[in-house]
């Protein structure tokens, strides 16, 4: 049997569709989408592609479903330092400095951290001493760990949790290994108890915020995420770029002296 049948049953039950779902989604019918599955039939790289874009796959998994199949890449998957990328990293720069004085930082989808503002290094420099030798280049890990912003964080179980949760449905949504192993990573890290009920008695609002702690004062602070929306490169696709406010007016007017 092709190897592409059982990757596409995988792909399908991972999205949570039926054959007939599936079916209905592309416009084929759902007897086609079933012989594909038990290698009766080969399908076209157009059909390949077509079910890769309904059941909206990463690129990553849109490859892999088109390699099974024997056919090649649609997707490049490109180095961030390469020559090709200049005007990605051009834009990020952008995106970053226009950001300041507030922290913005961009990652891959592991968390690792790629590039950070100068609003950002400035902060993590105040709040450790020095960023030059840490003891993990991961946003995630660097929460988790002790001797780094797991102390520094008011509300850590509040946040931590968010986060777990959140890498949690990602790693059962996508597969991803790399945010597989940081999962389980960070489930050695002694998690907070009951991480994965969110916290009932916590203050209402509109966003959660992270309350960060540095000297006598606390910054509150919320984040968002933003991603390329017309790449075609795996590794675009998945940089994350974060981007975080001051969520009161003590925290906005830190943030407006900063770098001054």
């Amino acid at each position: 049997m092709s190897a592409v049948g059982p990757l596409l049953s995988e792909y399908r039950k991972r999205n949570r569709l039926s054959q007939l779902d599936l079916s209905l989604l592309a416009d084929v019918s759902s007897r086609h989408i079933s012989f594909i599955e038990t290698g009766r039939t080969s399908p076209s790289r157009a059909m390949l592609l077509k079910l890769a874009d309904v059941m909206n796959l990463p690129h990553k998994d849109s490859n892999l479903l088109l390699n099974s199949g024997g056919y090649a890449a649609a997707y490049t998957e490109l180095d961030i330092e390469s020559a090709e990328m200049e005007p990605v990293r051009q834009a990020l720069s952008m995106i970053l400095e226009n950001h300041n004085p507030y922290p913005a930082l961009v990652m891959d989808s592991s968390y690792n951290l790629l590039m950070a503002n100068q609003a950002q290094q400035a902060l993590m420099s105040h709040a450790l001493g020095s960023i030059n030798e840490l003891s993990s280049n991961n946003i995630m890990e660097a929460l988790f760990d002790h001797s780094l912003f797991r102390p520094l964080i008011a509300n850590w179980d509040v946040v931590a949790s968010h986060l777990l949760r959140r890498l949690k449905k990602q790693v059962l949504a996508y597969g991803n290994p790399g945010q597989e192993l940081l999962y389980k990573k960070l489930l050695t890290m002694s998690p907070p108890q009951n991480w994965e009920q969110p916290d009932e008695s916590q203050e209402d609002g509109p966003m959660l915020t992270v309350d960060f702690k540095v000297g006598d004062l606390t910054l509150s602070m919320f984040t968002t995420l933003s991603q390329f929306g017309s790449a075609l490169d795996i590794g675009m696709e998945e940089l994350l770029i974060e981007s975080y406010f001051p969520a009161n007016e003590d925290s906005q007017q830190f943030f407006s002296n900063f770098l001054n």
